[in-house]
């Protein structure tokens, strides 16, 4: 981790562009420390707290979309395959599959914002052939809170940015009745909309 701080430090967003990229295309990267580190340095205000925040978040949705890809025409054989290669954690992953194919995609919003699972939850989607631009849609609304969150958490901590690391099982608690909340309105509007168009 230390070098790809460096590569942040040395490289600035482009190199945090592609280490979110990575995070979100299977490839497990914590987002806590590229995001909390990226808000520490917007505290020595070397990165700008929007910008920091849209390329992260596109980062995290150009990612979704290569892993959501790679599911659509590889399929789970392919990451079972070379997984080893990119330290996958088939337990995580597993997780992401079962939800998915329980909740279809309201669950890669909530997953979108749960550490470990967020990095496998496109790849299912992909397998299930999920409706694109409905995927793309949920997964921007489940990067924002996620990103928003890190990125801001980061930047008051300053030097003491790793806390997000010490303290992630509070933030995941956070983050899950955050997403809860997103999730209930996402439903309350597509079954809304669904009883109009019944009507």
């Amino acid at each position: 981790m230390d070098t790809l701080l460096q590569l942040m430090e040395a490289y600035g967003y482009a190199a945090m562009f592609v280490a979110m990229v990575a995070e979100n295309a299977n490839i497990p990267v914590p987002s806590e420390v590229v995001l909390g580190f990226a808000g520490f340095l917007i505290s020595q205000n070397i990165f700008d707290f929007w910008t920091t925040f849209i390329v992260a978040c596109v980062a995290g949705v150009v990612g979704s979309i290569l892993s959501y890809w790679l599911g659509s025409y590889g399929g789970r054989p392919l990451l079972l395959k070379y997984g080893k290669y990119i330290f996958f954690n088939e337990k995580k992953f597993n997780m992401a599959e079962k939800m998915f194919n329980k909740y279809g995609g309201i669950a890669v919003v909530i997953c979108r914002c749960l550490p470990g699972v967020r990095t496998f939850i496109s790849f299912p989607a992909g397998v299930a052939r999920y409706p694109f631009g409905r995927f793309v849609l949920f997964t921007i609304i489940g990067t924002i809170p996620w990103t928003l969150l890190l990125v801001w958490a980061g930047s008051v901590l300053g030097s003491h940015w790793r806390d997000l690391i010490q303290y992630n099982h509070q933030l995941l608690i956070a983050m899950v009745i955050g997403c809860a909340c997103i999730a209930a309105v996402v439903l309350w509007k597509y079954c809304r909309r669904r009883k109009q168009q019944a009507e």
